[in-house]
């Protein structure tokens, strides 16, 4: 007996989900890369994403929260400075772990490992401009899930901000080595949205290319 249409474009449509979830929500042709290349910004300050960090302390100061996790700090400068009032922790690789705990030895830091999570309740999470680094972004995701705060902020670049779609770098790899994939405005509402509820989503600073979702846990689970 032949499939009916509804069945067909049923399976189809299954077929298409599991293709994009696989993707992350970025449509073929785009390429991504497949290997990890650490990115050092221990030299840096708020040169980047100020703007994402001055809107997730208005946040905490809005809902009054206490606990802040950076989940990816790099040099740690932001965190610091604009949450001095705070009880913070800042998630870094190991390689950065001494410069932190040096620069800012009253501060707590800590591994940035997936497999385990911290004892520490956070408020708020900032993840700023890390997911584009990593081979497997919803290993990231379900890591933030599992902290189990009220609100998220996490930022990214926009592709779309960045090239135009008849230039070959809009459809990736992108021009950064350390970059793994860049999502357009869209494709990063469509991805974070299969996991988190969707608060706001905004372009902090256009020259810099910069996207910021502010989300909170949503009732589906990371792919």
């Amino acid at each position: 007996m032949a499939s009916s249409p509804s069945t067909v474009t049923s399976k189809t449509t299954a077929k298409l989900e599991g293709f994009m979830s696989r993707r992350f929500r970025i449509p073929w042709p785009y390429r991504s890369r497949n290997e990890y290349h650490h990115h050092d910004d221990q030299d840096l300050t708020d040169e980047w994403q100020k703007e994402v960090y001055e809107h997730a302390a208005a946040l905490a100061e809005k809902y009054r929260y206490e606990k802040i996790a950076d989940v990816g700090c790099g040099s740690g400068y932001k965190l610091v400075h604009y949450f001095e009032d705070k009880i913070t922790l800042g998630l870094e690789l190991a390689c950065n772990l001494d410069f932190l705990r040096n620069q800012y030895p009253q501060r707590n830091w800590a591994l940035s490992d997936f497999d385990h999570i911290p004892d520490f309740k956070p408020d708020l999470v900032i993840c700023s401009d890390v997911i584009e680094h990593l081979v497997d972004p919803d290993d990231l995701l379900k890591f933030l899930l599992r902290l189990n705060a009220r609100h998220y902020v996490i930022s990214t670049p926009d592709r779309s901000l960045l090239f135009k779609p008849w230039q070959r770098r809009y459809w990736g790899p992108p021009r950064n080595p350390s970059h793994q994939r860049e999502w357009t405005s869209r494709e990063f509402l469509s991805y974070i949205s299969d996991t988190f509820e969707v608060l706001e989503h905004v372009i902090t600073r256009k020259d810099q290319a910069t996207q910021m979702i502010v989300c909170k846990p949503g009732t589906t689970s990371p792919r």
